[in-house]
């Protein structure tokens, strides 16, 4: 049985998994001429894709140790490959990086929650300083000096 095939009978598909048009459709955003796959950009970009895709994956299924050491692997590759088009070309580099940038931000605006305010810090009432139990011992031996004349 094939993807289609599955897809057709209303199974739902690895969310994983990078389909072909979405993967023609990243190469077309990210090329620099036609017929363009191995540019520099177009590499981080698929990776991107699929890193955004694996750590979503993650989320649900934190004991995944298999999946983290592919996703580890595919960030260290997107950096080394950042850091390549930025020794090799700087301009290219921060246009894709504004680029990535905008999409990452689009993406997450219906998943950005307001973080709750900070709790404040409870003062420990229990804690008391020297000062204070000189001046209660004194208070008590007082009040003993009192009560016995």
């Amino acid at each position: 049985m094939s993807a289609r095939d599955i897809a057709s009978t209303g199974y739902e598909l690895n969310k994983m998994v990078l389909t072909s048009d979405d993967k023609q459709q990243i190469i077309q955003n990210f090329a620099i001429k036609k017929g363009d796959t191995g540019s520099p950009e177009v590499q981080i970009a698929l990776l991107q894709v699929k890193i955004e895709k694996l750590a979503e994956h993650l989320k649900l299924h934190k004991k995944d140790v298999h999946s983290r050491r592919g996703l580890l692997s595919m960030v260290a590759k997107r950096r080394r490959l950042l850091n390549y088009l930025k020794l090799k070309d700087e301009a290219r580099y921060n246009a894709l990086a504004a680029e990535l940038e905008k999409n990452k931000i689009a993406g997450k605006k219906a998943k950005i929650k307001e973080k709750p305010p900070a709790k404040p810090v409870k003062e420990n009432k229990t804690a008391i300083t020297k000062k204070e139990k000189k001046t209660k011992k004194e208070k008590k031996v007082k009040n003993k000096a009192g009560k016995k004349e």
